[in-house]
């Protein structure tokens, strides 16, 4: 092989690699786009549509207690608002299930009414215990609408334990831990309302 063919090579590899490279540059910041995106919706989607109209996810809130949301870790919370007033909090919380952590995220509404509340990430048994899941019933919907003072502090509990709420057939431990847990997120909502509804966002126009 002559120099002048190894030198042809040699640049056909260097276009190539840098053809690569911008195609990498080019397709990352799309792909990192659509990751936030999908993150947003799978966080945004127990607002209703039209409820805000800020970025709640931009703007996350400080705050700190996390021992009464059951996790080690700082809790996380987002203000969702419309024309420049709270219209809802997003609050993360963790239960304790049967087999492992419950990843919970309730939309609260500034009178402390629990919008809707779903299931982040669990590992409980299928077929029993994954029933928390709104794929697989309608078992969270049973808390929409509620607040601490629906019933009195010590009926926030399952039928089992003498409380309000029904459980999950074969699955009393993953839901006395879910509603446990609820409570506990407005608990946490009450203690710190004037923080996590506070704005000093410019409605949109």
């Amino acid at each position: 092989m002559s120099a002048r063919q190894i030198g042809l090579l040699a640049l056909i590899a260097i276009l190539g690699m840098a053809i690569l490279i911008g195609l990498q540059q080019a397709l990352g910041g799309r792909i990192e786009a659509e990751r936030q995106a999908a993150a947003e919706r799978a966080l945004l989607d127990l607002l209703p549509p039209g409820s805000y109209d800020n970025h709640p996810l931009a703007r996350p809130i400080a705050i700190q207690a996390a021992e009464l949301l059951g996790s080690p870790e700082p809790p996380a919370a987002w203000l969702a608002t419309r024309q420049g007033s709270p219209s809802a909090v997003l609050l993360k919380a963790r239960a304790k299930g049967y087999e492992g952590p419950i990843q919970l995220l309730l939309a609260i509404r500034p009178d402390g009414r629990l919008l809707a509340v779903k299931v982040l990430a669990h590992r409980e048994t299928p077929g029993i215990g994954d029933r928390i899941e709104a794929a697989r019933s309608s078992w969270l919907g049973s808390f929409n609408g509620h607040s601490l003072a629906s019933y009195p502090n010590q009926e926030w509990r399952v039928k089992a334990d003498k409380g309000q709420f029904d459980e999950i057939a074969g699955a009393t431990i993953t839901s006395r831990a879910v509603v446990t847990a609820i409570q506990l997120a407005l608990q946490f909502f009450e203690r710190n309302r004037d923080r996590l509804l506070a704005t000093t966002e410019e409605p949109t126009p």
